[in-house]
């Protein structure tokens, strides 16, 4: 009997292994198909107990946000969808009020907000280099 057990539990961590390697595959080459439009803000929001969300943002070279895109989903099924609610703004004027004026909800506005911070600290390691 608790042979049958371990040996389900390697076959479960196993097709976990393979399902989470498949996700970042797909993660990989579709973030690889919008760098060839632009600089690529990511955020995330992480969900315990919502879905979680991840939010890719194609920028020009004024920071003006060109294109969105959104995962929300608590498997590794879940996949992107265009997230157009940001086009022609700037990163830099995302805030938590125009989140919330946009009724973006509380885990895209943590992973717009994500976004916009990320992006902050890779410019200003950038300009410290």
């Amino acid at each position: 009997m608790v042979l049958w057990l371990v040996v389900l539990a390697v076959i479960v961590w196993i097709l976990q292994t393979a399902l989470g390697f498949w996700q970042f595959k797909r993660f990989s080459n579709h973030l690889r198909d919008l760098r060839k439009l632009g600089r690529v803000a990511i955020g995330r929001a992480r969900g315990r107990f919502l879905a979680g969300v991840l939010v890719l943002l194609v920028i020009d070279n004024y920071c003006r946000i060109i294109k969105g895109e959104i995962m929300e989903g608590r498997t590794v099924f879940a996949d992107f969808q265009p997230f157009d609610d940001l086009n022609g703004l700037t990163l830099f004027e995302l805030s938590d009020e125009l989140c919330k004026s946009l009724n973006l909800g509380f885990q895209r506005s943590v992973a717009v907000l994500s976004a916009k911070k990320d992006y902050e600290d890779y410019m200003t390691m950038q300009a410290n280099e």
